[in-house]
């Protein structure tokens, strides 16, 4: 027994170093002891088996190895994402200001800046930014207030704004890259985000295996309900903006490559616009809008509007029943007056010219030049026609050839009948109905014949 004790008398200052070991109200054995020394932590070295750990502090230089048997020190991993918080950012109204710019500076382009979730939000008044920092924040909807951010309001928006756009304010997530700062070969272009979908396929998993759909990107929206005067909610579905400072540049740019022939029966479209909605609904809405015009709104026109080149069938336009209403296309001048339009019934008018079913002449012209209307064939051998018109049936009503040879069904004109040998008339009028013909002289009066002295 007293070599027992000897042996705690010598091993208790060791012990104590490390932790302290349970003191003892009665004797015990050796293997009680050996027990207890087997279950004590040592701070220096050992293994920790399914430890409970209240309190305490951590150095970060503890080594954690991942699920993948990637060893890396705790403070390594935790410093993957940048939380603002850690660097002393305080939710609500105190300026953040400098522990969001150390956050930005230590992440060092390469690590996303987490913003955690406050329903208040976050007060910058301190630190400068320009829009243009580069790298990815997760805002997470925060509100970002304070004098550092900028004044969305007059197009001075910094950090939490596009810099292309400084009225925008970003709410979850904003990312500036910089491409044009990696190097690059003769010939490449350098894509700050590529993503992309294997080509199509069938898949034997499908409900129907000869169907396969797929998107590679989509981005949606909806306008929720509620619109009415004086209201305006605005949506938009995607912003593209691109600034011209001197540069010329592309704002989208839509690659259809035609590779091989298509042999499925279907058509490939280089741009598809289409929609849908309840039946009988009607919107105020446009198709395909293209407006320019000066910051302050005056009037700066486009160089060309709409260019279409290459292609066998540049336009294309059908109506959906033989009922439908409307127009094809329509043009007014500055005050709103129509220079040209042509309706679904496939009448034409425009300034000078009209063709339309509501009596007005075929065409009308004025006087304005020399000649209001010229046709000219190529050369002495140009076949076909300058002008033809046809009957319900197809059956020629008029034509004019380039030979100059002109054709007019029975060369009858029914305008008038009834005329009298003094009604007033123009030379070169002539005019029949089923008891005579009326033909008009240089005096200005018609000559009549009648049909039943003609064999």
């Amino acid at each position: 027994m007293r070599r027992m004790l000897a042996l705690i008398t010598v091993l208790t200052p060791t012990i104590a170093l490390a932790q302290s070991v349970p003191t003892f109200t009665k004797l015990v054995t050796i293997p009680q002891i050996q027990s207890a020394l087997g279950a004590k932590a040592d701070a220096s070295s050992g293994t920790l088996t399914t430890p409970t750990i209240t309190g305490g502090t951590l150095d970060g230089k503890q080594t954690v190895t991942t699920a993948s048997g990637i060893s890396a020190t705790l403070s390594s991993l935790l410093g993957q994402q940048i939380n603002v918080v850690n660097y002393g950012a305080v939710a609500g109204g105190t300026d953040s200001g400098t522990a969001v710019q150390n956050a930005l500076s230590t992440a060092a382009n390469r690590f996303p800046v987490y913003f955690p979730y406050s329903a208040y939000g976050y007060t910058l008044n301190s630190g400068t930014y320009t829009g243009k920092e580069i790298g990815t924040w997760l805002l997470n909807g925060n509100t970002i207030r304070g004098n550092a951010i900028g004044t969305p309001n007059s197009g001075g928006g910094t950090l939490v704004s596009p810099y292309t756009n400084p009225w925008l304010i970003a709410t979850d997530q904003k990312s500036v890259y910089d491409p044009a700062a990696v190097p690059q070969g003769s010939k490449e272009t350098m894509a700050a985000v590529s993503q992309e979908c294997l080509p199509n396929r069938v898949n034997g998993q499908n409900a129907n295996t000869s169907r396969n759909w797929i998107t590679c990107l989509y981005a949606g929206a909806d306008t929720g309900s509620g619109g009415t005067s004086g209201v305006d909610i605005s949506t938009e579905v995607a912003n593209w903006v691109l600034n011209i400072s001197g540069n010329h540049g592309v704002t989208a740019e839509l690659d259809t490559n035609f590779n091989a022939a298509v042999t499925d029966g279907q058509w490939t479209t280089g741009f598809f616009l289409t929609g849908g909605g309840a039946p009988g609904t009607n919107v105020n809405s446009v198709a395909l809008s293209i407006m320019h015009a000066a910051y302050d709104g005056s009037w700066l026109p486009w160089t060309t509007g709409l260019s279409i080149r290459e292609a066998t069938n540049q336009i294309q336009q059908y109506k959906a029943s033989a009922g439908e209403t409307g127009f094809f296309q329509q043009a007014f001048d500055q005050s709103g007056n129509t220079l040209w339009q042509v309706d679904k019934n496939g009448y034409a008018k425009a300034v000078g010219f009209v063709s339309m079913a509501t009596g007005n002449p075929a065409f009308s012209a004025r006087a304005a030049n020399a000649d209001d209307f010229v046709a000219t064939r190529a050369s002495a051998t140009d076949t076909g026609f300058f002008f033809r018109g046809y009957d319900e049936s197809g059956n020629t009503l008029a034509s004019l050839d380039k030979r100059g040879s002109a054709t007019v069904a029975g060369l009858i004109n029914t305008n008038h009948t009834g005329e009298s040998a003094s009604s007033t008339c123009t030379v070169g009028e002539m005019h029949a109905d089923d008891l005579n013909i009326y033909v008009c002289t240089s005096a200005g009066t018609y000559k009549v014949a009648a049909l039943t002295a003609i064999k």
